[in-house]
């Protein structure tokens, strides 16, 4: 009698849990059905700004095939203006709440989503993005949540490749800084005093190659040859130290030769930037070390590309350092 109690109380632990779970995963859907039709809210509105500049674009071309009565140039699109309707900025809180519970409610408020929602926001490591807004918006939320005391920041996301990174192809260190040459032919010289951050991890991603391959065949006592194209894809892991400071975004990768590291010059990538990211942290004690992404090489951030989740994220950071919120 007491083991069928046993057995039975067993069974109903398991069917509460297994309700437990439903509950969530239901959750879980709605969730990502609402982020869904908020990216797509956003995707339509882009297409319709992209769809208008064209026209504009067309229009100017036009006028300017044929000469102005005037003599004059007409107006028309500026070549490399970015519409600030287009253009979006993420919104995060450098810090955790301190009482999750209790800011439960001003941040449901403030983003217009449900508790449940707010959750998910925040389930990330720090800095913890909470929407993707037009520039103007952007900035108005980050001030309302400032206002209810949230350590909130906001960057503006840049087109790939538009944010300032410069990948280092050689370098030289000295007590003041360093002096650097990137892989696009770059020269600068920075300054130790303007490191503010300095980030080493691993970057996994997945490279696909094409390649044609030949095929032959025998039919009917003929020989036949066949042309296919084959993908092939590799799985690659990059090691990287990032230095941001004002004004500056280095990377140090694989392509990086380290005969600036002196007698500190070992055999391996990876050695020789740990030992870059020790003479860094040596000559700029007051930057802040993240090395989060050494444990995370494919991190994904709600509400961006996954391919540019790690570059955001320190984008973020350095924000928040910059501001004075992240120590």
């Amino acid at each position: 009698m007491s083991e069928t109690r046993a057995l039975r109380d067993r069974l109903e632990e398991t069917q509460a849990e297994l309700r437990r779970a439903k509950e969530h995963l239901d959750k879980l859907r709605a969730h990502q059905a609402r982020e869904r039709e908020s990216l797509q809210q956003q995707l339509e509105a882009a297409r319709r700004e992209v769809s208008g500049l064209r026209g504009r674009l067309e229009a100017t071309e036009s006028a300017g095939r044929e000469p102005s009565p005037t003599g004059q140039v007409l107006p028309g699109p500026v070549v490399g203006e970015r519409s600030e309707a287009a253009t979006t900025a993420l919104v995060a809180l450098a810090r955790n709440p301190a009482s999750l519970e209790s800011a439960l409610p001003a941040l449901s408020r403030l983003l217009k989503l449900a508790p449940v929602d707010v959750r998910f926001r925040l389930a990330p490591q720090p800095p913890k993005v909470l929407a993707r807004l037009p520039i103007a918006q952007a900035a108005e939320l980050r001030a309302a949540l400032r206002e209810e005391g949230f350590l909130a920041v906001a960057y503006e996301v840049l087109p790939r490749g538009a944010g300032g990174w410069v990948t280092v192809k050689r370098f030289e260190l000295d007590e003041q800084g360093l002096s650097l040459e990137g892989t696009r032919g770059e020269s600068l010289q920075v300054r130790s005093a303007e490191l503010r951050l300095l980030m080493r991890g691993r970057r996994a991603s997945t490279q696909v190659e094409t390649k044609q391959e030949e095929e032959t065949h025998y039919h009917g006592g003929r020989r036949h040859r066949i042309h296919k194209t084959v993908e092939e894809k590799r799985h690659v892991v990059e090691n990287f130290v990032w230095v941001l400071g004002k004004g500056c975004r280095l990377a140090f990768t694989q392509a990086t030769q380290f005969t600036g590291l002196g007698d500190l010059r070992t055999f391996t990538v990876h050695e020789n930037l740990q030992r870059l990211m020790g003479e860094l942290q040596r000559r700029a004690p007051h930057a802040v070390v993240d090395e989060r992404f050494l444990q995370m090489p494919r991190f994904v951030m709600p509400l961006v590309d996954p391919e540019r989740s790690q570059e955001l994220l320190a984008e973020l950071l350095f924000q928040a350092v910059d501001e004075g919120l992240w120590s």
